[in-house]
């Protein structure tokens, strides 16, 4: 079976304690894992987890600049989905992707710093839209890095997918990518002509001996 169908598999909505058990896996991934940013929206399920909430999906973000590695490290664990990938539509540019982990599906998106704040850059793979949505913030609250008292390190970020609006967003439909066409060609083709053509020659050749033997016989 192919590793992306298994996969495919996700909760519409889960709670505070399957979100917290679905975190473990990435951070099985540790390299992933130290590189990504959760919203703000989770930043009370992480910190405390004692307060029951429902969730549809997790969005985390990354540094454009470690899009692509952690999309190798999500390929490398099975755990990447083509479909849900920007890369599959657009002109290499890279909107980030999602894919599922613990039955939850997560969206990753990439983010730049800008003279005046951040620049987020989405993709709904639900409508096949990418956004490019400019945040204008003071950087000193936009990224926070704090550790609890067991050591884990929580980062967050501050955004959520509610932010972008017709006012910071550019918002383009994602055109898909043209696929190299296929051309069939039929090898049999020639046989099969070549086949017809000796059979009426055949046929041809018995007519004229037929004709032969019949003159031949009325002279005799």
């Amino acid at each position: 079976m192919n590793q992306e169908n298994k996969n495919k598999s996700y909760y519409l909505n889960f709670t505070t304690q399957m979100f917290l058990g679905a975190k473990e896996l990435l951070k099985s991934m540790p390299t992933f894992y130290n590189r990504i940013y959760f919203s703000t929206k989770f930043a009370s399920a992480l910190w405390s987890g004692d307060k029951e909430e429902i969730f549809p999906n997790v969005t985390i973000l990354t540094e454009e600049a470690n899009i692509a590695s952690l999309r190798q490290i999500i390929k490398n664990n099975f755990l990447y989905i083509g479909e849900w990938d920007s890369l599959r539509f657009t002109d290499g540019q890279d909107f980030g992707f999602s894919f599922i982990a613990g039955n939850i599906k997560y969206i990753l998106l990439p983010f730049s710093e800008t003279a005046e704040g951040y620049t987020i850059k989405s993709y709904d793979v639900d409508t096949g839209d990418c956004y490019t949505t400019n945040m204008v913030v003071d950087k000193k609250f936009f990224l926070d890095v704090s550790m609890k008292e067991n050591g884990e390190f929580v980062r967050t970020c501050d955004f959520n997918l509610e932010y972008i609006n017709s006012e910071n967003t550019k918002k383009e439909k994602a055109a898909k990518k043209a696929q190299p066409q296929l051309v069939s060609i039929d090898t049999n083709r020639g046989y099969a002509l070549t086949n017809m053509y000796l059979i009426l020659l055949i046929v041809l050749i018995s007519i004229f001996f037929v004709y032969v033997a019949y003159f031949a016989l009325k002279i005799a």
